[in-house]
């Protein structure tokens, strides 16, 4: 199928997950509770300030790769169930504020691009996620996670973070689809400084051949997992289950100030954070 044509693709009647399930998971799912959480320490503002949303979208596919196949018995790339996935979120999160502003970094074989600056513009940012095409891995020990965090450090200005409320916050979402090559960041001073930043988090989802003893999709989605280091971020594996993708995403629409920890969230079977089911 072309690639051109994901805007026209109708998944509704394949994907279970309503829009009242999306409204469900991705508010606050204890909203009567008046008691601060535990991990509320920082007691961070709760202010629906603008987003800086750095989308990096993973171009590259596994030898044998396996399609996701749906309940009607169509199949779709792993690349382009992603792009669709995107699609929903962009709008989603353009709906909710405009100010909201996108960037696209691409991860090739080896390395990464800045495909597109900051913009608010939906149109734009779609029309760069529509024009991402899959190419082939081979098989690799590591992906070096370093080079999409020097284009980070690069491109983003954290002094906004020294106003409180600050005039905006980060927010990365980093969407990994390699069953064999395993992740590896080493966190400098300088990624350390962006990590820790109370106003930058790094979601995660992670699509990805079924689990067995053949790939490294378990120690893979532990690396993911490990880049987060205050307990904010939200993280997903989804295997190649088209439901499973757009639930995740529909809870990462959910703004970084307002939003439970992931621990608590993880607490609350609507969230189901940080699991890999194997066979």
């Amino acid at each position: 199928m072309s690639q051109s044509n994901i805007e026209h693709v109708n998944l509704a009647d394949d994907i279970s997950t309503s829009m009242e399930e999306i409204a469900i998971t991705t508010a606050n799912p204890n909203p009567t509770s008046n008691e601060p959480s535990a991990l509320d320490d920082d007691r961070l503002p709760s202010y629906n300030v603008p987003e800086k949303i750095i989308i990096v979208l993973d171009r590259g596919y596994d030898e044998n790769c396996t399609n996701f196949e749906l309940t009607s018995k169509k199949t779709y790339s792993p690349l382009f169930m992603l792009q669709h996935a995107l699609k929903i979120f962009l709008h989603n999160k353009s709906q909710i504020n405009p100010e909201h502003q996108f960037a696209i970094i691409q991860l090739d074989e080896y390395s990464a691009t800045w495909v597109h600056d900051f913009t608010n513009s939906i149109q734009d940012i779609l029309a760069s996620v529509r024009s991402i095409t899959d190419i082939p891995c081979e098989t690799e020990d590591i992906f070096d996670l370093n080079k999409v965090f020097d284009i980070l450090i690069d491109k983003l200005d954290l002094s906004f973070s020294l106003k409180n409320p600050p005039s905006c916050v980060v927010h990365i979402v980093l969407l990994y689809g390699r069953s064999y090559s395993v992740p590896k960041l080493t966190k400098t001073a300088e990624v350390e400084r962006l990590l820790n930043s109370s106003y930058c988090t790094v979601d995660v989802v992670m699509t990805h051949e079924p689990p067995d003893s053949s790939n490294n999709c378990e120690q893979i989605f532990k690396c993911l997992q490990s880049i987060d280091m205050k307990g904010s971020s939200y993280a997903f594996s989804v295997s190649r289950n088209a439901s499973d993708l757009h639930c995740a995403m529909a809870k990462i629409l959910s703004h970084p100030l307002q939003r439970p920890h992931n621990a608590n969230a993880s607490a609350n079977t609507n969230y189901n954070l940080n699991v890999i089911e194997t066979n």
